[in-house]
């Protein structure tokens, strides 16, 4: 009779016991679903990364704020950005690298190619020296006292003849090379146009007289 009366005690406290675990597991599982925390039921760490949501909360928008919210991103937009260095922001009077290496230096101006006319110049180029051709040897041997050759010169932007060439001669075939000689080695005050030296074509005459070349030899 005791045995039975003992018996029944034991599986009486079971009961309750068992109970009492049902009742924390109940409560434990609603208390996860509540809180959103996963259940892996195959074990191991749960995989939460695409669980998380991120959430920002934001202000209710006040009547006129889209106007200004436009306006101040334009003006954003507008202002140069600056980037702040750990090291700038513990020195605060560091001073200021510039903003581009090409800062401070002067690019040069890109040369004009043209070669302009006499009636497109400002200025028209003059020759730093007297130029005096040779008479032609040849020109007197051929009993020739005068002649004029007409010349065109490339002058560049220093002053520097690049080219000459013979537009006309008269007499032919005896002053064009000892007026392309004097000319070549010139120098001139270069041409101006529209506030800076520019690269000319200008077409010269150049006077052969024997006579006036030897009155003027013999002052």
């Amino acid at each position: 009779m005791h045995n039975l009366t003992w018996q029944f005690n034991i599986e009486g406290e079971l009961a309750w016991v068992r109970l009492l675990v049902a009742v924390v597991l109940s409560f434990a599982l609603h208390l996860i679903l509540l809180v959103g925390v996963p259940v892996n039921l195959t074990g191991g760490v749960p995989d939460v990364s695409d669980n998380v949501i991120i959430a920002q909360i934001m202000t209710a928008p006040v009547a006129g704020a889209d106007k200004e919210i436009s306006q101040s991103a334009d003006e954003t937009q507008l202002l140069p950005q600056t980037i702040v260095s750990p090291q700038s922001a513990e020195h605060p009077h560091a001073a200021a690298l510039p903003s581009s290496p090409s800062a401070g230096i002067k690019i040069p101006l890109i040369r004009d190619p043209a070669y302009y006319p006499a009636d497109q110049l400002d200025v028209k180029p003059t020759p730093l020296a007297s130029i005096k051709p040779a008479y032609p040897g040849a020109a007197l041997d051929a009993g020739i006292n005068n002649g004029v050759v007409t010349l065109l010169l490339l002058i560049d932007e220093f002053g520097i003849v690049n080219e000459v060439s013979v537009v006309n001669a008269a007499p032919p075939g005896y002053f064009e090379d000892a007026a392309m000689a004097a000319f070549r080695a010139a120098h001139f005050e270069p041409a101006w146009r529209q506030g800076h030296p520019v690269k000319c074509r200008i077409i010269i005459k150049v006077n052969f007289d024997y006579e006036a070349e030897q009155l003027e030899t013999q002052r």
